[in-house]
């Protein structure tokens, strides 16, 4: 019964956690089915396009595009449902206030009949309408300085013409032209370009701030001098070919300083007449590292896309498979309490059918009597916000009943989460177990007897759980055993006329039967089957005469040559040739010693399943029944300490003390108990707010932490360990004791010290601490498991533990409790 509940747990926790991951993950999430119907709409969808989920579940995904469109992108949604996959397609989206969102789409589909039939199909979008914008924006800026560049350019060129057209007035007009020139320089200076004058000889007559900032003053030397240290012109240099061409020329250049440059070349006429080139480059490096930065991270983000999801398809796939086959009633409803999801078991409780129960809640379905009270709870979780468990009565049969409620992004409440499991049978034995607690008379002598005897049957309980794995062990070998006597058995092949008569045997029938093969010639087949098996074969016999290659399957008993019964599985066939008798073929295999092996193996399952129930049933009877007696017991103790004084007032306190080891013995049993019924396969926990949970109910104890980040493989009893090392520092240490809690990551492991300043460990009982039922010298009174399970359970998450003195050498001041775990990195899980 541990066992179903912690797996309901766990499916629940699992159920929460992908349903959390696909409403509140962070990219828009859509789902629609074969009928091309949306099922499923995330919280990011909703904020995307400004609508509701329930606006669009159930509807055509057609309303989310433009209507210019939704023929061509309602073409691309038919193909999904056929199974192709998007990988990166570009879908504009239409909000609810009329605006298009460029949405970066891929997509999976959901199969079901053995991956034949695609059942739904999951897209995931990322928003690029933001980047798409940008995009346009860096192109349109671009354009458009190098339209303004041209433009210049060719005003300059205009200028330069107009120069040479009146060269004649250049005496008169020197002035004009000098002051011209001057603001032309100005302007160049200014430019957040640069522009240069290149000569035919390699010479730079001209260069403006930008350019001198860049790569400095040339000092009459040549652009390949002081750009490239170089003593010949560059082999292909891209400005001159301007010189050879006579047109403009464009290309880019990483230039000495490591910038990327735009070059524009224009062919330049001199005021003698020289052709010289005029350049303007413009530095495009943060363009190009952005547009570099831009492609990596789609690439990137392209890839978790895919690898995101991939991972919800399997989880939701997971998640499908467990809800649909669970015997645990599980269903979603909303805030009204009217169903929208179930599971069959949910059908099966109720006795309808999908379409009958959707959309209808609890006290429509069951009626007010018996549904009212579900729809209150249910009323009740969305009211308070917090998980609660409720038993529910339907018909005869009554249910635990997990009801978490469900929230939307904003954090409010839309529905409740509820998780069933029938308890009908645990409450008969609950009443049959409250039967034994009304003849339970309890005193303070009674109480001290209880708890030596409670130890011994732990001791035995312990030992019964390790002769449970011994038989299981011996079964699983038996099986083994069993499997190698079957795989290694020949078969045997007869062939038959239409008769029955046998008109070849193989040689395997003398090892299985004892029968000479030659013997058995001409020998009616049915003379060698048990007559109660007879009818069975003629029958089978009757049924494949008629057709051709028929294949029959059946079992029959068949007496050997000692006259005993053995057990063959027999296969059959119907040989039909043209030109040739028609004939039987039969392969026989001898199963009887199979039969034997399973009935054994029935046998010793079955056994061990009683004395597994008889071990738990005790365990259970013992610590419900010595708990309760425990809970009034204390009750009678604090009463009688606040009523007595003196020698009286210190044996009730011996008794209150007597009754909390009692307690404290239940708890470590229930661990035991637990650490040996539960799965071993761990997941990643946080270490910090393991300690800092644990650390929160000593309240009053000095406890420093000195916990870094740190996610290691363990379960939900990593917390005990914490609890019972922290526990035994106050208990022997005093309430003065300081504790410190460290861990840090060492040769591949995490190491944690729980350290005090108390009375410290000798050294000949540091080892044998860990064992059961053993207790250090003068360190106080306890029931020796704690420690004993503290080693359980670090070296069932692969570790070991250990005690060393706080200061070296000096175990007077105070205990060192040191142990291992997993770091969560690896994909390896001790224990699975």
């Amino acid at each position: 019964m541990t066992r179903d509940y912690e797996s309901l747990e766990k499916v629940a926790e699992t159920t929460q956690y992908l349903e959390n991951l696909i409403t509140y993950a962070n990219a828009p999430i859509i789902v629609w089915d074969a009928s091309l119907r949306i099922t499923r709409f995330n919280n990011a969808f909703e904020r995307l396009t400004g609508r509701a989920a329930d606006e669009v579940i159930g509807r055509s995904p057609e309303i989310l595009f433009p209507e210019n469109r939704r023929e061509e992108l309602m073409g691309l949604i038919r193909e999904t449902t056929a199974g192709e996959r998007w990988e990166t397609v570009e879908i504009p989206v239409l909000t609810v206030d009329g605006r298009i969102r460029t949405v970066l789409w891929n997509s999976a589909a959901v199969y079901e009949d053995g991956r034949k039939t695609v059942s739904s199909v999951i897209a995931q979008g990322q928003d690029i309408t933001g980047r798409k914008r940008a995009e346009e924006a860096l192109q349109r800026a671009h354009d458009e300085l190098e339209t303004r560049v041209l433009e210049r350019t060719l005003k300059l060129r205009e200028a330069n013409e107009a120069l040479q057209a009146e060269i004649a007035e250049r005496i008169r007009a020197e002035e004009a032209v000098k002051a011209e020139r001057k603001r032309l320089y100005d302007v160049l200076e200014m430019l957040p370009v640069y522009v240069i004058l290149l000569s035919p000889d390699y010479h730079v007559p001209f260069a403006n701030r930008f350019f001198r900032e860049r790569f400095g003053e040339c000092g009459g030397r040549r652009c390949y001098e002081y750009l490239f240290s170089r003593t010949e012109p560059c082999e292909n240099c891209e400005s001159y070919n301007v010189v050879k061409t006579g047109a403009p020329h464009h290309w880019e250049w990483t230039g000495p300083d490591g910038h990327d440059y735009d070059i524009f070349d224009f062919p330049f006429t001199e005021a003698d007449g020289s052709l010289h080139i005029l350049e303007v480059g413009i530095d495009i490096t943060k363009r190009k590292r952005a547009e570099e930065a831009l492609q990596r991270l789609n690439e990137t983000l392209e890839e978790r896309v895919i690898e995101r999801t991939d991972e919800l398809a399997k989880a939701n796939a997971i998640l499908n498979a467990i809800c649909e086959n669970t015997p645990a009633p599980i269903y979603v409803t909303d805030r009204r309490s009217r169903l929208v999801m179930c599971n069959p078991a949910v059908l099966r409780t109720i006795g309808r059918s999908h379409p009958e129960v959707l959309g209808k809640s609890k006290a429509e379905l069951l009626g007010p009597e018996v549904g009212g009270p579900v729809v209150a709870n249910e009323q009740r979780v969305m009211e308070t916000g917090i998980t609660e468990t409720f038993e529910e009565e339907i018909g005869h049969r009554i249910y635990y009943s997990t009801k978490t409620p469900l929230r939307n992004l904003q954090g409010d409440v839309t529905g409740v989460i509820a998780v069933g499991t029938e308890i009908t049978e645990l409450k008969r034995v609950e009443a049959q177990r409250q039967k034994l607690l009304e003849q339970l008379q309890q005193s303070a002598e009674e109480m001290e007897v209880q708890n030596e005897e409670l130890q011994c049957t732990t001791e035995q309980l312990q030992e019964k759980t390790e002769e449970l794995a011994l038989l299981n062990r011996a079964l699983q070998e038996s099986e083994e055993h069993f499997r190698s006597l079957i795989e290694n058995a020949s078969d045997i092949i007869l062939l038959l006329d239409m008769q029955g008569r046998i008109t070849y045997a193989s040689p395997s029938v003398r090892q299985i039967g004892g029968y000479e093969p030659d013997n058995l010639i001409g020998t009616d087949v049915l003379d060698l089957i048990h007559p109660e098996d007879a009818p069975k074969a003629l029958e089978a016999v009757r049924t494949g005469v008629p057709r051709q290659s028929a294949r029959l399957t059946f079992e029959v008993r068949v007496r050997d040559a000692a006259g005993r019964w053995i057990i063959l599985d027999v296969t059959g066939a119907n040989l039909i040739r043209e030109g040739s008798e028609r004939r039987f073929i039969v392969n026989a295999r001898d199963v009887t010693d199979r039969k034997h092996a399973e009935e054994e193996r029935n046998r010793l399952i079955t056994g061990l399943e009683e004395a597994h129930r008889e071990a738990n049933l005790y365990l259970d009877i013992i610590t419900h029944d010595i708990r309760n007696a425990n809970n009034v017991s204390s009750i009678y103790a604090d009463l009688m300490l606040e009523l007595l004084e003196g020698a009286e007032r210190i044996y009730a306190q011996k008794l209150r003390d007597s009754i909390s080891r009692s307690t404290e013995i239940l708890m470590n049993v229930s661990t035991i108990r637990r650490i040996h019924t539960c799965s071993t396969g761990f997941s990643p926990v946080d270490l910090n707010a393991v300690v800092s949970e644990e650390a929160g109910n000593f309240r009053g104890a000095s406890i420093r932490r000195e916990i870094p980040p740190l996610e290691v493989l363990a379960d939900n009893l990593l917390s005990t360990v914490f609890m019972n090392l922290i526990g035994n520092s106050i208990k022997f240490g005093g309430p003065d004791v300081e504790i410190v809690v460290r861990a840090e990551e060492r040769d591949g492991e995490v190491l944690v010290t729980v350290e005090d300043n108390g009375p410290g460990v000798p050294d000949d009982v540091k080892e044998r601490l860990f064992h059961r039922f053993e207790r250090g010298k003068a360190r106080g009174r306890g029931d020796g498991l704690g420690l004993f399970i503290c080693r359980t359970l670090t070296e069932r998450y692969g570790g070991r533990i250990w005690i060393e003195d706080r200061v070296p050498g000096r175990p007077e001041e105070g205990a060192a409790f040191r142990f291992t775990l997993k770091p969560a990195e690896g994909d390896r899980e001790p224990g699975s």
